[in-house]
């Protein structure tokens, strides 16, 4: 980053966007914006590194500390930049309060949205009129602890596509939450990773909604968001190739209530279902059923070398050809799968292998004792036995094994 000055809004009109003036100097920081969906254009303003979209929806009561904050957080860090609050028009006038801190601060917008709503749609139309090289978001309601920008503007090095705050790496974490809220929050990330291994498993935080990324990575891609977690988007349709992750803590809020409801997961839920079931945004996921498919065929290749023409018994024969899918699937992942992560030092690599060990060798055991039940209670041939444990077990095993394996990695 540059040591170059905030740059006031006013020095470069947006053409993209219908501001509207008002002798009331505080409404004339206000640009009215429509519902109707912009791209985000591939070339920003030279002048303006880092521009930090702030969605909003009624956040009066802390909005005007917030913005203080970033601006004094984003101003230490040397980098030109601005701040742009997208309101939905929100009943208690947020967007006026917002506008309110614009007229006394350099660097700050304010987009008074009409005609649409939500927040990963905010997000995108904040980056459609962004300036900076360097776009990204954080959360309105003060959850989002402002010092914590700093450590994402150091992180976006030359090799960095996008940083992430993350909860979920040392130093992490959050403040007050509930048993349920914690067990839904794991939930909803096992299910996103089960879903799309090679997206939500890049990142060990995927339902963060504060972190940077390039302007290059998402100008050219086709964003189109269901609910509130854009970072799925990013990673799923985005040119991203390298990710940093930096710590922070989830607070509580200290005004307003939360907006989180089971709406917010059943949106989850529809974005996962969408980037999923579309061929062109699903395909580190096709190749991870490949490599489960090749792995199920060389576990049953192996069984009937060792079981049928060496005369090894059943049980032995399996957990051989177990493991050999194991490893298999091991050497395909690194290899093919996720070969664009980041380099993994030694010690990530004993700490994965003997993670799909456990994942996977305890679901192994599982089906060893399936083939047996099979023969000894309910009479079944070894093939018959060992084919129906194959089927009902090993692919679910090799998918549910990335969540131990197949995590992000922090350079």
């Amino acid at each position: 980053m540059t040591d170059d000055a905030v740059v006031p809004h006013s020095e470069h009109p947006d053409p993209a966007s219908d501001t509207t003036s008002d002798e009331d100097p505080v409404n004339a920081q206000v640009e009215q914006v429509g519902g109707r969906a912009l791209p985000i254009g591939t070339a920003g303003d030279s002048l303006t590194e880092v521009s930090l979209v702030v969605p909003t929806f009624n956040e009066a009561a802390n909005i005007g500390h917030l913005l203080c904050s970033l601006h004094a957080v984003l101003t230490r860090t040397g980098a030109a930049f601005e701040l742009i609050v997208v309101d939905d028009d929100s009943p208690d006038r947020t967007w006026e309060v917002a506008a309110a801190v614009a007229s006394e601060l350099p660097g700050i917008r304010v987009l008074r949205r009409t005609g649409a709503s939500g927040l990963a749609t905010a997000v995108i139309c904040g980056w459609a009129h962004a300036r900076g090289a360097v776009l990204g978001v954080i959360d309105g309601d003060g959850q989002h602890p402002p010092e914590v920008v700093a450590d994402l503007v150091a992180a976006m090095d030359e090799r960095t596509d996008v940083a992430v705050a993350s909860r979920h790496v040392p130093g992490g974490g959050v403040s007050n939450w509930s048993a349920i809220r914690r067990l839904l929050s794991r939930g909803a990330q096992a299910l996103g990773l089960l879903l799309l291994p090679g997206t939500v498993g890049r990142v060990t935080d995927p339902m963060s909604g504060f972190f940077l990324v390039r302007r290059d990575v998402v100008a050219t891609a086709d964003l189109d968001p269901v609910g509130y977690k854009i970072l799925l988007e990013v990673l799923a349709r985005g040119d991203v190739r390298r990710v940093a992750e930096r710590p922070y803590v989830f607070l509580e809020r200290a005004e307003g209530e939360s907006k989180v409801a089971a709406g917010h997961y059943v949106g989850y839920l529809r974005h996962l279902m969408r980037l999923r079931l579309h061929p062109l945004r699903s395909r580190a996921l096709v190749r991870y059923l490949l490599v489960t498919a090749v792995a199920l065929l060389a576990d049953a290749i192996v069984f009937l070398w060792i079981f049928d023409r060496q005369g090894w018994n059943l049980t032995r024969s399996a957990a051989i050809a177990g493991e050999v899918g194991i490893l298999l699937t091991v050497a395909l992942h690194d290899l093919w799968t996720f070969a664009g992560r980041a380099t993994r030092g030694t010690i990530d690599r004993i700490r994965r292998l003997l993670g799909v060990q456990i994942a996977l060798g305890t679901l192994l055991f599982g089906r060893l004792l399936a083939i047996n039940v099979l023969v000894n209670w309910f009479h079944l041939g070894p093939l018959a036995a060992f084919c129906v444990a194959l089927a009902a077990i090993t692919p679910a095993s090799y998918l549910l094994g990335s969540r131990l394996t197949w995590r992000g990695v922090r350079p």
